[in-house]
């Protein structure tokens, strides 16, 4: 697979409550529509990031990446990630009471309406 080059440069850097950074990346002006077109085929894809000031990223210099370890997303259940969702949520709209009783709550109601739709 070719790599993705284009001119660039790192605008903005955020600090993430989880010790990650988000990167902002502003491209030059005058991309072709084939490298447009490779820049939006991998939003939300998970791979790694190069960026070298002033030089070229020689391929070979890149061969010995190690393994992508899985995202943390991949390794939740949807129950899991439900759970969080939840959790947010609930701290969102004032966190009253225990969590645990609102997330017990939340999921006997809907337990309940799908109850209501079986034939």
């Amino acid at each position: 697979m070719k790599l993705l080059q284009v001119p660039a440069t790192i605008s903005k850097i955020t600090s993430m409550s989880n010790r990650t950074l988000r990167c902002q990346v502003d491209t030059q002006e005058n991309l072709s529509d084939e490298e447009l077109a490779k820049i939006i085929g991998n939003i939300d894809k998970f791979g790694w990031f190069t960026f070298s000031p002033d030089n070229q990223i020689e391929k070979e210099n890149l061969l010995d990446l190690p393994s992508l370890p899985k995202r943390a997303e991949e390794d939740k259940s949807p129950a899991q990630k439900l759970h969080n969702t939840l959790y947010v949520y609930w701290k969102q709209e004032g966190s009253k009471g225990e969590f645990e009783t609102y997330y017990r709550r939340y999921m006997e109601k809907r337990i309940n309406e799908i109850k209501e739709r079986l034939t």
